[in-house]
């Protein structure tokens, strides 16, 4: 029980309103949560925090560890793509030279960047800045080796999706379609640019699938936006011995590192890194 002469001082003090904390509320797992804490502007999902935390780890470790440890700590992961590669290449009824028997991972975002256009993005993922830039477009991006002459490149790769870690390389990347080779890619029309080569797990040369890249400028009016911008296309083919779960993988992969990868596009040139 509180003694008279201090509930008369709490009577005499003045009544101070105190400002309660920002809150937000989200549902993890089915459950509601109410947090506070970070300031009313950094009030966000779990998620946003877990991805800002885990992008730190993840350019520690990249760096860290370099090409050639990744390599080597990733050494069981790649083999097991290996494997899988191989087996789905073999059950597939889709080769090299024929038109039939292919499916495809599609992703593709239309950009409205001020300064990127189709032939600057084009540039600039022929360039070292793309190679350098490659970790951060996605997290299952470990390392990229490319080197170009004129408008054919050759790239060594480390690369997963969905947790299939392939070690692949790109020998023949180049503009245009190898008609012959790919019948199973139709030119796009008039405008696109498009550029197409083999993937090969870089163990045996065993080409498992085949990228085509594919940008066109377009007119920002037809789309009600204040500025023109870039249709961004990709498609990784492989032939019909994928799973679909697979494919969807490499669709939401694919996504992200349009968005990621013409950003820094339009940094480097607001940077003064690539010129234009």
């Amino acid at each position: 029980m509180f003694c008279k002469p201090i509930l008369a001082l709490a009577a005499a003090l003045p009544l101070v309103a105190f400002a309660a904390d920002p809150t937000y509320t989200e549902k993890v797992g089915g459950y509601t949560f109410i947090k506070s804490g970070p300031k009313a502007e950094n009030l966000a999902p779990k998620i946003n925090y877990e991805w800002e935390a885990a992008q730190i780890a993840l350019k520690l470790l990249k760096e860290s560890l370099g090409p050639e440890g990744l390599l080597t700590t990733l050494a069981p992961a790649i083999a097991e793509a290996d494997t899988y590669w191989k087996e789905r290449v073999e059950r597939s009824t889709g080769k090299l030279g024929q038109k039939e028997g292919w499916v495809s991972a599609n992703g593709r975002a239309v950009v409205f960047l001020p300064n990127v256009t189709a032939e600057r993005f084009v540039k600039w993922y022929l360039s070292p800045l793309a190679d350098a830039f490659n970790n951060q477009a996605n997290p299952e991006h470990y390392f990229k080796r490319t080197v170009v002459e004129g408008t054919s490149a050759v790239s060594d790769i480390l690369e997963g999706w969905g947790g299939v870690t392939t070690h692949f390389g790109i020998p023949n990347f180049n503009l245009g379609i190898n008609a012959t080779r790919y019948p199973f890619i139709e030119p796009r029309g008039e405008g696109w640019i498009q550029a197409t080569g083999d993937k090969a797990l870089k163990s045996d040369g065993t080409v498992f699938g085949v990228l085509e890249i594919g940008v066109k400028n377009v007119k920002g009016a037809d789309y009600e936006m204040p500025i023109d911008g870039v249709d961004i296309s990709a498609r990784v083919w492989y032939g019909d011995g994928v799973e679909d779960e697979h494919l969807e993988y490499e669709r939401k992969h694919i996504t992200n590192e349009i968005i990621n990868s013409s950003l820094q596009t339009q940094k480097d040139i607001e940077n003064g890194k690539l010129p234009v």
